[in-house]
Order: C-alpha cells, then structure tokens, then sequence
C-alpha cells in the first residue's frame, strides 16, 4: 500500500497476432505510435517472423484497458490497410 491507502499495482499483457505476410507492414505503420508518452503505461511492439508480439505495462487496470482498446485500434486499421493496399 502506497501513503494514499492504495495499492501499488503493476498489470502487465502480452498479445500475440499472426499477421502472415503483414507483419513487416503493419510493425513499421505502428513504430511512430511509440513514440507517444505516457504517464501510466508503457508498450512495446516487436515483429517475431509472422507474428507481431504486443506488451503493455499498466500502473492501474484502467489505464491497461484504455491502452489494449487503442493499440487493438491502431492493429486492425494497419492490418486492414495494409490489405487494401495489397489488393
């Protein structure tokens, strides 16, 4: 418990999507969301052969809910994009 009578809490999610062939398109569309700052969550992104691996670091609950529903956002517009253009 910090000095407010709240506990310290620490939510951290990892999300893995098989993007197939998308991967490299969709990874370099989303490298200028990083560079956003945040006060309660961290995010990091990384490209893993056909896999596009997601981690999230959240001081509250409500911060990591608030930052999934973004970046899950930001995904299916790239992904979705990235179709349109290859098609």
């Amino acid at each position: 418990m910090d000095n407010k009578g709240e506990f310290d809490l620490e939510v951290e999610s990892e999300f893995v999507f098989d993007l197939g062939k998308s991967t490299t398109a969709v990874y370099k569309s989303l490298l200028p969301e990083l560079e956003s700052s945040h006060q309660r969550t961290s995010t990091h992104i990384k490209p893993q052969g056909n896999l596009l691996i997601l981690n999230i670091i959240s001081r509250d609950l409500v911060s990591a809910r608030a930052a999934l529903n973004g970046w899950l956002r930001l995904i299916r517009i790239a992904v979705e994009m990235t179709k349109a253009i290859e098609s």
